[in-house]
């Protein structure tokens, strides 16, 4: 109950926060904010805040399914270039779990978020600022919310027991369909096509959720999210990444897929990680990137 009286007061925020400025200095990411500077004019700029990152976990959600996570995305958010990142982990990724090797998504089987949190963070060399655990009905709300999304389906996509039937190209997918598209592993690379879809989505329901048509729609899409997702962002923290969503958008969001191979070890397949690229796949595009990406996305 208490959780949900949060949500709704976040509501009334965003709401006050659509129409008065004099919130900006507050509902800013409050994580090592650098001094304060000052614009030409003299007035404070927005405070910025250093990498901050999100844990990202899909699961099915149902009662009796497998309670292994479907999706780990690590994003990463940098308040000085206003940049973001989406790194995929593939599910069946080997990584030591208390001890022993594994496959990364069967940490949230065996501890749940605190232990998917630890496994993670301890694999990939990171901290880990706050998390976001969403299941498969939140999804199907969000996009129908917005009125669905459009995307280029590459294959036939057709797994009729998992409730997946796509035809090949262009197209306008509503909820339903977009977690079918999602799910889809029978292309060439398998959880890592996959992986890369699930990031497409993620950007293109972010940029649906912003467009002016669907501001009025925040009461609808924070009732849809209250319960089916579980996170610890603070009401002021979900405030900051709204108002910080434009600008990294605008510059562009980066995505990635954590390399490396197939292999099978103990009769088993794994996504044997490259880890000696580690420290390239983390780093985040500096000004000059994101300038080239600009002028060649402005160019095309």
């Amino acid at each position: 109950m208490f959780k949900n009286k949060k949500i709704l007061i976040a509501v009334f925020l965003v709401a006050l926060l659509l129409g008065y400025q004099a919130y900006d200095s507050y509902f800013s990411l409050p994580f090592t904010p650098k001094n304060p500077a000052t614009t030409a004019e003299g007035e404070e700029a927005k405070p910025r805040f250093e990498k901050f990152n999100v844990l990202i976990l899909g699961v099915d959600g149902r009662k009796g399914v497998n309670s292994r996570s479907d999706t780990i995305i690590l994003a990463s958010l940098d308040g000085e270039t206003k940049t973001a990142q989406l790194l995929s982990v593939p599910r069946d990724t080997r990584v030591k779990i208390k001890g022993a090797w594994d496959k990364v998504n069967a940490a949230y089987a065996y501890g749940g978020v605190d232990l998917t949190k630890k496994t993670v963070s301890d694999f990939l060399g990171v901290k880990i600022d706050r998390y976001a655990v969403i299941n498969f009905k939140s999804l199907i709300e969000l996009v129908d919310l917005v009125g669905g999304i459009e995307v280029d389906v590459p294959v036939r996509m057709y797994v009729p027991d998992e409730g997946i039937d796509l035809k090949p190209g262009k197209q306008h997918l509503d909820g339903e369909q977009v977690l079918a598209y999602s799910r889809f592993r029978g292309t060439k690379n398998g959880d890592i096509d996959r992986a890369a879809r699930q990031q497409e989505v993620i950007k293109l329901l972010a940029q649906k959720m912003l467009d002016t048509g669907n501001i009025k729609k925040i009461p609808e899409l924070v009732a849809a999210l209250k319960d089916n997702v579980e996170t610890d962002f603070t009401i002021r923290e979900m405030i900051a990444l709204s108002r910080f969503a434009p600008d990294v958008l605008e510059n562009g969001i980066t995505s990635k897929v954590l390399p490396g191979r197939n292999k099978k070890i103990d009769g088993l397949w794994y996504w044997e990680p490259e880890l000696a690229s580690l420290d390239k796949i983390l780093a985040m595009p500096d000004k000059t990137t994101i300038a080239a990406t600009k002028n060649k996305s402005q160019d095309s």
